[in-house]
């Protein structure tokens, strides 16, 4: 399945309007906020449809999964081009078993938990909270809106800072050509960047692929929020930004990256991530000077104009520290 899912769920009591855009989804958020009422009003409408006085609006069908632990893959297994909600306490959806079954699935997922879900490559753009707001136009109701649980930290203004980057490859090749060596570190890992990360004591910038880090924000946030002078950036991927900043050309590439979701398949592409390393290897593959590979970067990447469309396509804080690095670089 693909594409952009507007959702609308409404009752006599309440309202939910959220948008679901990629294969996997995560709802955090601490008791009576909504999450549970959330997953009680869709599967009501699933067993009574609107007489049950709940009206629901999608485009394609959405189902409570409401087996046990044991009978998960019967369960979903038998459904097709759906979004699933999983409410929490289910002890499946932290499987490497269940991670492999989505990983080649048709559906979207929606999972609501307060726990990280490692196995799974979830975006940081895709991970909400549920409050409520004032913007349902009927005072006896209560509107319920998605947010983003998580934002990238802000600037200080400091002279230097150490790169903590969660690529080793590629990514990182890129990375310390502008920044410098000197400056520029690798965690080998998204599990590793808060433990790094805690063995800091001056300023880092943090940079990871933003399309598969979700499970691993808490624990860098739990580490970020006890220093002083953090940044985080997290991009899609690097592969992202190098498609973004228009020095490749590729059929369809500016509407692909106006709206990824119309174009990845959930059953191909575990993650978004994973979609923009391959499509910059087939818009490349046929150019050796350009021809990209995860495992090392060839120069036309990180020299002149090129090196500085991509910067373009970053933050002003992060570019300011690759000019601050600039003197430094080896």
């Amino acid at each position: 399945m693909k594409g952009r899912h507007h959702i609308v769920l409404e009752t006599k009591r309440l309202k939910y309007e959220f948008d679901i855009r990629r294969n996997i989804t995560v709802i955090l958020g601490n008791s009576a906020s909504g999450k549970t009422t959330l997953i009680e009003a869709l599967a009501e409408y699933g067993r009574l449809s609107e007489r049950g006085g709940i009206r629901l609006e999608s485009d394609v069908a959405c189902v409570v999964f409401s087996g046990s632990s044991n009978n998960w893959k019967n369960f979903i297994g038998d459904i097709k081009e759906s979004i699933i909600f999983i409410d929490e306490d289910f002890s499946f959806v932290f499987s490497d078993e269940f991670a492999r079954f989505v990983s080649e699935s048709s559906n979207y997922y929606v999972i609501v938990t307060r726990r990280p879900l490692y196995n799974l490559p979830y975006s940081v753009n895709e991970i909400y909270g549920i409050r409520t707001t004032g913007k349902f136009n009927f005072p006896e109701k209560v509107y319920h809106e998605f947010y983003h649980i998580y934002d990238s930290m802000p600037y200080t203004n400091e002279d230097s800072y150490t790169f903590l980057l969660e690529d080793s490859k590629s990514g990182f090749d890129f990375y310390r050509n502008v920044f410098g060596d000197k400056l520029c570190k690798s965690s080998g890992g998204n599990a590793n960047v808060s433990k790094i990360l805690e063995e800091y004591t001056g300023n880092v910038a943090v940079i990871a692929d933003g399309a598969a880090f979700g499970a691993y924000m808490n624990d860098l946030m739990s580490v970020a929020d006890e220093k002083e002078n953090v940044i985080i950036y997290l991009p899609e991927s690097f592969e992202w930004l190098v498609l973004k900043s228009g020095i490749v050309r590729g059929e369809k590439l500016e509407e692909i990256l106006q709206t990824p979701e119309d174009y990845i398949e959930s059953s191909e592409y575990f993650s978004w991530e994973r979609f923009f390393t391959a499509l910059l290897i087939h818009c490349t593959e046929n150019d050796e000077i350009k021809k990209y590979s995860k495992i090392k970067l060839v120069p036309f990447y990180y020299t002149g104009k090129n090196r500085e469309a991509i910067l373009s396509i970053m933050p002003e804080e992060i570019r300011r520290l690759a000019e601050k690095g600039s003197d430094i670089r080896c």
